[in-house]
Formats: C-alpha cells, structure tokens, sequence
C-alpha cells in the first residue's frame, strides 16, 4: 500500500505542480514536501485538510486502503449521500474499472461500479434541479427551466409514449429469458406493467411467477391487480386480509403501507409503516419512518413529522453508525424547518 507520502507525490505530479510550488500553497519549505514524499517525516494533521483541498479530494483520499477497504469505503460514500468532485468520481470509477478488467468474473466491482454511476446520475439530476431553479428566476415561465426541474426530481411525465416503460419491460423479459434465475424480476415486471395498465399481461405474469417463484409477495399483487381494475376501495379487506395473513413479513407489509399512502390514508398507512418496521431484522431500514414523516405533513402535523425524521436519524445511528454525511444534514434541515 502507499505512503501518505507517496499519494502526496502521486497527486502533485497529477496536477503538473513541482515542490516548490506545493510548498508555496502550504506556506512551508520545499524541504519539508521533500521528507514527506520520501517518508522521512509525515505533515501535521492540521495541514491535510488544506493539503487534501489543493487536490480536490478528501482527507481520506490521502491515505491508501486494502482493496476491501476502498470496496466498504465507495459503498459507505454512496450509502450515505456523500457527494463526489469530479476528481473522487474519476477516481473510484478508475479503482472499479481496473479491478473489473482484471477479474471480469468479480461482481462486487461491477456491481459496484453500476452503483457508483447511478449515485452520481442522481447526483447530477439534483445540480440540474438547482441551476434550472436559478434559471427560472432569472427567466420566468421558460419550459425548459421547468422540464429541467420536473425531470431532474423524477416528476411525473403526462405524455403517453414517453413516460410509459415498453422499452424497459422488454429488457426485464429479455434478462428473465436469458437466465430464469433472475426471479425477482417478476415484480419489477408486474410494478412497470401495472403502472402503464397493461393488466392483462401483468395477470399472465402473476401466474408464471407463482409456478415458478414461490414468494409471498405474489398474494400481494394478486391483490394489487384487483385494486387497478376494481378500485380501491373493493380491494381495501383484502389488504386488511393480507396483513394479518403475513403480519411478519416486511415486505408484503411495506407494499400494503406503500398502497394506502397512495390512496392518502394516511393514519391507516402510518399503522402499516410501523407494523413494517417492527417485524424487520436488523439493520433496520429507514424508509417506514421517512415514510410516516411525509404522511403527517401531508395530514398537517409537522411537530409529529419532525419526530419521525428524528427517529430517523436515531436509526441511522444506530443500526447503521452513520453520524456524520448528507443524508443526515438532510434530516437535521427537515426537522430544523418543521420545528
């Protein structure tokens, strides 16, 4: 592994700067930048913060991890929110890149690679929503401006051929053909069917899944499908039903919550969202009380939403250790502006 030592020399090459010229930035020798890149002494901690800002990387960009190591430290960046500088980006891309290329056979670095491009897709969305904002105060009612900030926060699309999922179920039953073993797909095929009514076929699925992949989550869409041709409120018993059939099971739980938000029965939802919550092992996710959060502003009660965010952020640090990042500044600002 490398040196602090040697990372400083790496960086400063990368960025065509000699010596002297870090040394400057710093406002100390070019003699001390000569000990630490050979290793004959180390800088003060007090200086890496500006030593790792002259790079455009972070702090712990400069010191060398294991290969695990840098695997646990890319998902934890992306895990919690951590936005990356171009320079991170590249840098972790370049990581996963090469350890891909010299094992193709290594799902952690491809998968992780797939994760890293999609965090910063959603990351660049989010600059795309927040230029497109200063745009439209500058230029009022420019629909460009306004398309940038619906699309960039995955707003909904009224335009038939361009918001409906053809192209992406194709894909989903192209990858299930290609190898059966892939049955979670089932579901993803029977979200994006039911979303774009093809009810029919979303039956004709159902029934495959249930053949070839036994899941409890199949009595929820039976279910499901019944709500999109009957209503709501004709397959209202049958979820009451379901969640004392499967009064366990998280996930056939989370999807009864998920339905009755849609549908603002919201004190209903949030007793689902808490039953979800209750019956999952740890670590817990926190998507029941992000949920439960949102139901109480919609219902107007924000001192009650403030303290779902805030059990939140107490799961955050509990089941998962993360006290610091973006996802929990996010949530320190939701309470804040509840409060």
């Amino acid at each position: 592994m490398k040196t602090i030592g040697q990372k400083i020399k790496e960086l400063r090459r990368s960025k065509g700067l000699s010596q002297k010229d870090l040394a400057d930035k710093l406002d100390v020798t070019s003699q001390a930048v000569s000990k630490w890149e050979t290793d004959s002494s180390l800088p003060e901690m007090t200086m890496l913060p500006d030593i790792a800002s002259i790079f455009g990387v972070q702090i712990d960009d400069l010191f060398e991890y294991s290969t695990e190591k840098r695997y646990e430290s890319i998902g934890k960046k992306i895990e919690f929110g951590k936005l990356l500088t171009n320079a991170e980006f590249e840098s972790e891309e370049c990581f996963l890149m090469k350890e891909a290329e010299a094992d193709p056979t290594n799902h952690d670095a491809v998968s992780l690679l797939a994760d890293l491009y999609r965090y910063q897709g959603d990351c660049l969305k989010k600059k795309s929503v927040r230029y497109a904002k200063k745009a439209l105060e500058l230029m009022p009612n420019e629909k460009g401006d306004i398309n940038n900030i619906c699309f960039g926060s995955n707003g909904k699309l009224f335009d038939w051929a361009a918001s409906n999922h053809h192209d992406l179920i194709e894909e989903l039953r192209r990858i299930l053909r290609a190898n059966p073993e892939n049955k979670r797909i089932y579901f993803y095929l029977l979200d994006n069917l039911i979303d774009d009514g093809r009810l029919r076929e979303a039956r004709e699925v159902l029934k495959e899944s249930r053949e070839v992949n036994p899941d409890e989550l199949n009595d929820f869409y039976e279910v499901f499908i019944k709500e999109h041709e009957e209503g709501f409120e004709a397959a209202r018993k049958d979820y009451e039903k379901l969640s004392k059939k499967f009064k366990d099971n998280w996930r056939v739980l989370f999807s009864i919550a998920n339905t009755f938000s849609h549908h603002e029965k919201y004190e209903e939802a949030i007793e689902y969202w808490q039953m979800t919550f209750d019956c999952m092992d740890k670590p817990r996710y926190t998507d029941p009380f992000e949920s439960m959060a949102l139901c109480c502003i919609r219902m107007g009660d924000n001192k009650r939403a403030a303290g779902y965010y805030q059990k939140q952020l107490d799961l955050l640090r509990t089941d998962w250790d993360a006290k610091y990042g973006a996802e929990v500044d996010r949530l320190k600002d939701k309470i804040r502006s509840l409060q």
